[in-house]
């Protein structure tokens, strides 16, 4: 990745690289400053360290600084707890963390007993999810299997070094670092925020030619939510890229309502897979439909039901190299991964159907979470839902809507709610329980935390059924 961004400095120095706020950085600066602090880190004995990142230049050269240094980065949020860094620390042998590049060789020990990932490898990066059960776990990136990712984008969404491109969340987030390697691989301009508001977004898309902006669903509602408050039209010309999350139909609605001339891709993938399938369908998909492959993904439906829908497991070249195990000197693409989503093929195209885990038993029947919520968003009443799993003792589970209404004088009853269902969905279901809530809280990197949703409503016992 770094020797394109090299060429880059040399094709087309003065061009802005990076601009954060008032402050910019043309391709040239950014090598000269990225080649001076890494020739610093070169000296240091350890492989591992720790990079805490907030959304400001200065660690951003950091980053890139220690992948050309041939470190292991770690990039890990900058706001973490003494705790939560303690616990990603003691998964490695002898890290360091970059806290201050003027002085990190004062930190460094001269000698150090450890062979964790010292051997040459393709490995660029470390990055750090919370799992499954909410302690930190790490995944390993390596430079092939982005670029060949960035290549792949390049086929669906041509790219010139004549865009720019930003992304709203942490820059420890996987999506965030994509965003920022893929505009420096092409030559672009990233454009970095400190947080994600409406306002935000709207000034850059009114300020600044050809924009590609990465966005998570929840914040293209709140763009959507926005422009229609205030019925406003941004006409201009702009991308965005939506990831993380199925985008549900209505907000895309929505989108080219108050928003005409945007161009919408939906990416489907994780951390570990990268991209795995791209709608590029300018308009209304097909119920479920994710688009079509990626280029190089190959997929097998695990366990299919008598739908066809299994979970998804991906065998890609964009793979990444497996979890961080303490003491690993080993790296190599994973060949399958197993999702934990899922889905089905219906010819070309990939129907997503949620989380496995999901997924609600109601007496034995499965259902998932989505159909009722793409159903449901339809109604005017309802401006926020999240469909979840309620633990039952006779029923295992019982299905539960946490609801914010559009207005709190024109609620629907459950009665009402079940009527509208019973013509709609693929086969007979109701909600058995409605949560009506102010807010759906939403966490750091803008996605809904289910498990918190149902912690929640657990704590109440006695749900809002109106």
């Amino acid at each position: 990745m770094m020797k394109r961004i090299d060429d880059w400095q040399v094709k087309n120095a003065k061009q802005t690289a990076i601009i954060d706020g008032e402050e910019s950085v043309t391709y040239r600066e950014l090598e000269e400053c990225v080649q001076e602090r890494a020739k610093i880190l070169a000296e240091i004995p350890q492989k591992v360290i720790l990079a805490p990142m907030s959304n400001a230049l200065d660690q951003l050269i950091n980053f890139l600084a220690l992948i050309r240094a041939d470190k292991v980065a770690v990039p890990v949020n900058a706001g973490l707890s003494d705790e939560g860094l303690q616990d990603i620390l003691n998964q490695f042998e002898a890290p360091l963390v970059l806290t201050d590049i003027r002085t990190i060789s004062e930190k460094a020990a001269v000698l150090y007993d450890s062979a964790e990932y010292a051997s040459p490898s393709d490995l660029a990066f470390i990055g750090f999810t919370s799992g499954t059960t909410g302690q930190p776990k790490g995944y390993l990136r390596t430079h092939q299997s982005w670029v060949k990712s960035f290549e792949g984008t390049n086929e669906l969404m041509h790219q010139s070094s004549n865009q720019s491109a930003t992304v709203f969340g942490s820059m420890h987030y996987s999506l965030s670092l994509y965003t920022l390697m893929q505009t420096l691989y092409f030559g672009q301009t990233f454009i970095l925020n400190q947080h994600f508001s409406t306002n935000r977004l709207v000034a850059l898309i009114k300020q600044t030619e050809a924009l590609t902006c990465y966005l998570v669903p929840t914040m293209i509602h709140a763009l959507v939510s926005k422009l229609e408050a205030q019925n406003e039209l941004l006409t201009e010309n702009y991308t965005i890229v939506s990831s993380g999350a199925k985008l549900n139909v209505e907000i895309r609605r929505k989108l080219y309502r108050y928003c005409p001339n945007v161009q919408l891709y939906e990416f489907y993938g994780s951390s570990e897979t990268s991209y795995i399938s791209m709608e590029t369908v300018q308009g209304i998909p097909s119920d479920h439909s994710v688009g079509q492959l990626f280029p190089g993904v190959q997929l097998v439906i695990d366990q299919p039901n008598a739908e066809g829908v299994g979970e998804i497991q991906v065998r890609s070249p964009l793979n990444f190299a497996g979890h961080h195990r303490k003491g690993e000197n080993h790296v190599a693409t994973v060949a399958c991964v197993s999702t934990g989503d899922l889905g089905k093929l219906a010819g070309k195209t990939l129907e997503y159907y949620g989380r496995k885990d999901d997924c609600i038993n109601r007496g034995g029947e499965k259902f998932y979470p989505l159909e009722f919520e793409r159903h449901l968003l339809k109604l005017a009443a309802v401006a926020e839902i999240v469909v979840l799993g309620i633990p039952d003792a006779h029923y295992n589970e019982k299905i539960g809507a946490v609801i914010v209404w559009s207005d709190h004088n024109q609620v629907m009853s459950l009665t009402e709610i079940n009527t509208y269902l019973s013509s709609r969905m693929s086969r007979p279901a109701k909600i058995d329980n409605i949560f009506a809530v102010g807010s759906i809280p939403k966490q750091n990197n803008g996605k809904i935390s289910r498990k918190q949703l149902l912690h929640d409503s657990a704590k109440e016992r006695v749900p809002n059924v109106i």
